[in-house]
Formats: structure tokens, C-alpha cells, sequence
């Protein structure tokens, strides 16, 4: 590779280095190192804030031997963590001379710390949650349906040709906190049921849980 091809390279890749940064947002560092001279390599970098490094920082010792141990083979989805402990999901893809030397490095480190604290939480949240079918294990969902609102009626005191606007609302609140609109079709049942559009049940269950309905 001749120097007017070798700037030519780097100039392309830390424009894309740049396009990317801004492409991927602030949660996703990009960096371009010349492997060249590893004491200061790094000669583009893009949403810098994530590790606190700038042009002309180096590679550490762990790049250096994360990059040696895997011979400078492009790599995908290995991880790497900050100073900080914030946990990145990274990939590293190597510029080559004519003689197949890895004398650059494009690489991309994603934060997925909050990613990861969403993910602990909703494997907790759905851990500790009880479906509505084992509930009545014995029952197919159809029955499970049926049941609960048969239960939510009763609850009422009254037949649904005697429903006032309170009692309907108190049947839709009885079967949103059992999970009865989880189930398919049962907004469609419950609707007819209540002689009422599924529209209408939407509209009591945003007032009951406080939703704002995007515009």
C-alpha cells in the first residue's frame, strides 16, 4: 500500500468512524486505531465520553493482547468493560497492508449496562409472575376466560342487562387486575358481552392505569 493509499484508507475509515458515532448515539463509542504506533493509536474517535480516551491515547495492555490472541482476526459481539465497570458488547475489524499485516483497527463498543439491568429485571418481574394458565391447570384458556368473567359478574350483585356505566367498569377493572386481557380474543368477549365497543374498555383501562395514549 503506498502512503498516498494508506491516507487515503485512514481519511475514509475516520470519516466513517465519524458517520457511525452519530449513526449508532451517545451510547456507542467508535474508534480507528493505526496499529502502527500503539502508544498513541488512536487517530478517530467518536462519542469519546464513553471511555474517556481521545486521539493520540494508545492501545492498553488489554487491547493489545485481545488483538493478538485472536492473530488479529476480525472479531464479533465480545465483551469488554471500562474503567467505570460499564459492560460493552464490542467488534473489531482489521485494516491490512498488501502484505496482509494488521496495521489498523476499526472498532465498536456498544454500552449495554442498562440493557442488561432491563433484562435482570424483566427475567425477575416474569419469574415472580403467575400465569393465568397454570392458576387452573386443569382449565383451557377459553375455560380460564370464561370463568373470571363469570367471577366478575357475580362480583357485581347484578345480571348484564341491569348494568349501569360503574358496574361495567367495575367488571373491566375485576378482569384487567386477573389478567383477563391477556388472553386472546377476550377484549372482543368482554366488549360484547358488556354490550360496549373493545374501544371503549381501552379507553376505562387508560383511565384506571393512568396511560397517556401516544398522539
Amino acid at each position: 500500500m503506498s502512503p498516498k493509499e494508506d491516507k487515503r484508507t485512514f481519511d475514509l475509515l475516520a470519516r466513517l468512524t465519524k458517520t457511525l458515532g452519530e449513526l449508532l448515539g451517545q451510547s456507542t463509542e467508535v474508534v480507528l486505531h493505526d496499529l502502527r504506533k500503539p502508544d498513541r493509536s488512536i487517530v478517530a474517535i467518536a462519542n469519546p465520553q464513553l471511555t474517556g480516551r481521545k486521539i493520540g491515547d494508545g492501545i492498553d495492555d488489554l487491547g493489545v493482547h485481545l488483538f493478538e490472541s485472536h492473530n488479529f482476526e476480525d472479531m464479533a459481539n465480545y465483551e469488554t468493560r471500562t474503567k467505570k465497570g460499564q459492560v460493552l458488547r464490542s467488534c473489531s475489524v482489521f485494516v491490512r497492508d498488501d502484505d496482509g499485516t494488521a496495521i489498523g483497527a476499526l472498532c465498536v463498543n456498544q454500552d449495554v449496562s442498562a440493557l442488561l439491568k432491563l433484562r435482570d429485571w424483566l427475567d425477575q418481574a416474569l419469574e415472580t409472575a403467575k400465569p393465568i394458565e397454570d392458576a387452573r391447570a386443569d382449565n383451557n384458556v377459553e375455560d380460564v376466560l370464561s370463568q373470571l368473567i363469570e367471577d366478575a359478574i357475580r362480583s357485581t350483585g347484578r345480571s348484564p342487562n341491569e348494568f349501569s356505566r360503574e358496574d361495567k367498569i367495575a367488571v373491566i377493572s375485576y378482569l384487567d387486575a386477573r389478567g383477563a386481557f391477556l388472553i386472546r380474543y377476550s377484549m372482543e368477549k368482554v366488549a360484547s358481552l358488556l354490550g360496549i365497543s373493545k374501544f371503549s374498555i381501552y379507553n376505562y383501562l387508560n383511565d384506571m392505569r393512568g396511560d397517556a395514549i401516544p398522539a
